[in-house]
């Protein structure tokens, strides 16, 4: 229990300057025995802590993202693993980490590694030109590949631009929901920027606040003031009226969210249901992301990449090897593709750069084929990121795969699994359904069945309209751009669940500061 309080502070500095606020929802000790079995191989303990996390611990929990944190460690140097961006997926977001060194420091940096994995960073290599702020003596940035006796404590240039990438591509959707003061453990506590029991604000410690609507010491607004300037909805320590858009869609299958006129906060994100088609029709949401075969390609190997022709996913894809699979089973073995389920293995592209963008640690196949006297050249990749069955080269889910079919768990399924007819059908032909199955109201019709007339959105995005008179003020579009890319500003809340696995062979605490210890002097991070 200490190790987790003392975990959760530092880990929440780590990510304040990427405007993430990392809440501690959950805590579960395995001191009687282990939930899963732990060994000394990380992709397998990792296989196991998910498929556990998705059996036992989301039904009994609302969380984002879940990190086991253990006493055995790992064979070699391997201190962590986790999924490459798989924040907001229901199977993916997780990973294992070694306490590996006596400070809370070291664990925290290592959690924060791996959390940096689930939300889309990857490694500080050399070849990407990372700027890190902290000096390599002082253990250098967070993401890089390894790690010596002094942790990482800050997030380099590189680790910025992949989080503000990954959020513009609909990898945070799920991290913009404000947890209830009640939710986090440890008790309320003036100054930790979540407004508890007791609060009427929190902007932080006191030598760190600037909002004038909040006095930092009590906790309290100030007088005259209706909220803090923390909350989008919230101008001038006013409530911006009802129908102010707080929350633009940052995609086609993305939905506005709007300021109720009674809350300072914009409500949770939404998006489209599942299974909604986007693209004009060749594609379909999935998390409130539409994916193509292309926009992969090019997140691969640049802009001028494009997906391969069909010989080339069915030639590649059903050889079940890890240049071509749908997927790998627990004992690390390759799955082939199925004939329908080519499209939604491993993707296969062409043109585009010489190497993958993402960085130097991929494995390139290039394969020729004939069909009908022409050749061509199928382009692939495998990224050795550990386990990471949503890796960035595999195909995305939902996207499609054959008329009216969309790719979910690399298997090519009809939309129709979704429900998206039989749930519009209670809009009334006036609106769509959301994430949560709710209707979401074209403007003039009222939540929640867009039956009759009313003011538009659902009742999970506040009112669409705004007070008679007025015209649609926008309050959030960019908070700054960079290399002409704009930036939610909306800050995302990442609702964390540790497990402290116990009933592995865990050193007993120091009764007093120990010396370094003579530890090797790189633990590699996966």
């Amino acid at each position: 229990m200490f190790l987790s309080k003392s975990l959760s502070g530092p880990l929440s500095q780590f990510y304040r300057p990427l405007n993430v606020r990392v809440a501690l929802v959950g805590l579960e000790i395995w001191s009687d025995q282990d939930k899963i079995k732990v060994d000394k191989n990380p992709t397998e303990t990792l296989n196991r802590f998910l498929d556990w996390r998705i059996r036992e611990l989301l039904a009994r929990l609302r969380h984002d993202n879940a990190q086991l944190i253990m006493g055995e460690s790992f064979d070699g140097t391997t201190v962590g693993m986790a999924s490459q961006s798989s924040m907001c997926s229901k199977d993916r977001s997780g990973g294992v980490n070694v306490d590996h060194l006596v400070s809370v420091l070291g664990i925290a940096s290592t959690v924060a590694h791996e959390l940096g994995h689930n939300l889309g960073m990857s490694h500080d290599t050399a070849d990407r030109s990372c700027q890190c702020q902290n000096e390599p003596r002082l253990g250098g940035c967070i993401m890089e590949p390894s790690t010596g006796f002094m942790p990482g404590q800050l997030f380099s240039s590189c680790s910025e631009r992949d989080l503000s990438l990954s959020l513009l591509h609909g990898g945070g959707m799920c991290l913009f929901n404000v947890p209830q003061p009640e939710s986090l453990l440890g008790g309320p506590r003036c100054g930790n920027l979540y407004v508890e029991k007791g609060e009427e604000c929190d902007c932080g410690l006191l030598d760190e606040c600037n909002d004038p609507c909040c006095n930092a010491s009590t906790c309290k607004l100030v007088r005259g003031a209706q909220c803090s300037s923390d909350g989008i909805c919230c101008e001038n320590c006013k409530l911006r009226v009802a129908g102010s858009v707080c929350r633009e869609p940052l995609g086609e299958c993305d939905l506005p969210e709007y300021c109720t006129g009674t809350s300072p906060y914009c409500p949770p994100n939404a998006f489209l249901q599942n299974g909604e088609s986007c693209k004009d029709g060749s594609s379909f949401c999935y998390s409130g992301v539409c994916a193509s075969l292309d926009e992969q390609c090019q997140m691969l190997w640049g802009q001028n990449s494009t997906h391969a022709p069909p010989i080339c996913f069915s030639s590649v894809n059903k050889q079940g090897n890890k240049y071509g699979n749908c997927g790998q089973m627990s004992n690390g073995s390759y799955i082939p593709c199925l004939k329908g389920d080519v499209h939604c293995g491993r993707i296969q592209c062409q043109g585009g750069n010489e190497r993958p963008l993402l960085g130097s640690n991929a494995e390139i196949l290039t394969t020729t084929v004939k069909l009908n006297q022409s050749d061509f050249t199928c382009r692939g990749a495998y990224f050795n990121l550990g386990d990471d069955v949503s890796d960035p080269a595999m195909v995305s889910q939902g996207t499609a795969c054959g008329p009216n079919k969309a790719c979910v768990d690399q298997q090519c399924r009809d939309v129709s699994m979704f429900g998206v007819e039989e749930c519009r059908r209670k809009c009334n032909g006036h609106g769509v359904c959301n994430s949560n199955k709710n209707c979401h109201c074209d403007e003039g019709w009222a939540a929640p069945d867009c039956r009759y007339s009313g003011t538009g959105g659902s009742v999970d995005s506040g009112p669409a309209r705004e007070p008679k008179g007025t015209t649609h003020k926008l309050i959030h579009m960019c908070s700054g751009r960079r290399s002409g890319v704009c930036q939610p500003h909306t800050i995302p809340f990442l609702l964390l669940f540790l497990v402290l696995q116990l009933a592995g062979h865990w050193p007993a605490p120091p009764t007093k500061p120990l010396p370094p210890d003579p530890i090797p002097s790189e633990s590699k991070i996966i």
